[in-house]
């Protein structure tokens, strides 16, 4: 993914040579800030099991306040759209894409808002052993106990959804307003799941709001 400036043999004109590096490093810093940010999450999330949903997405997130890029609404009124981005930003619930094939098999794959030289925008965070485009099946779903199913509002075959959410008994400030921009800004509930002892409130949206993802 990350491709560096090759270097060229001469003799002589050093000074050249160095100051045509320096100047390629500063145009490949934002992009290879940007790559770092996505790699170093994907570790992160690589010690879950394959039943359980993305952990700490806002210990991760590297966006910061006053990004006011809205490249896409938010629910609630358009006034008030620029305040529940930054939002957003501040407490990330989690994100998970989801989808089913028309075989009735259920993929998933993680998403988090990173900051990016195109400013803030939401990543796609690939495990390890995941292919290039991050899906991989969810089979310990039913283990989640989510309520209604999630197999009965995905289409097999159809277009994915993205997934937010958040503990819905909140121990802790930060999930108190995890909660709070889930319903601000993705909507009102559409269910809730278990894991780990614990319920978690989660909304189905066709698309990620406020930012434009990371291509």
């Amino acid at each position: 993914m990350l491709r560096g400036e090759g270097g060229r043999a001469c003799c002589g004109g050093s000074d050249v040579i160095i100051a045509d590096t320096a100047a390629a490093l500063r145009r490949l810093a934002p992009f290879l800030i940007a790559v770092l940010m996505v790699t170093v999450s994907g570790c992160a999330f690589a010690a879950l099991s394959a039943a359980g949903p993305a952990l700490g997405a806002g210990e991760y997130a590297t966006a910061q306040t006053g990004d006011k890029l809205n490249d896409r609404d938010v629910a609630g009124p358009s006034d008030e759209q620029a305040d529940r981005c930054n939002s957003l930003v501040q407490s990330p619930p989690g994100v998970e894409e989801f989808r089913m094939d028309k075989d009735g098999t259920i993929e998933s794959r993680q998403w988090r808002l990173i900051k990016s030289a195109y400013g803030t925008r939401w990543a796609m965070v690939r495990e390890k052993s995941a292919p290039e485009d991050g899906w991989q099946p969810k089979p310990g779903l039913s283990k989640l106990r989510f309520s209604p199913a999630l197999t009965e509002q995905l289409k097999r075959g159809g277009e994915p959804l993205f997934l937010a959410y958040a503990p819905a008994d909140t121990q802790v400030l930060a999930e108190g307003e995890e909660l709070t921009v889930e319903a601000e800004v993705f909507g009102p509930s559409d269910g809730n799941f278990e894991w780990r002892g614990r319920r978690y409130s989660y909304v189905l949206v066709p698309e990620l709001p406020c930012f434009k993802e990371l291509r």
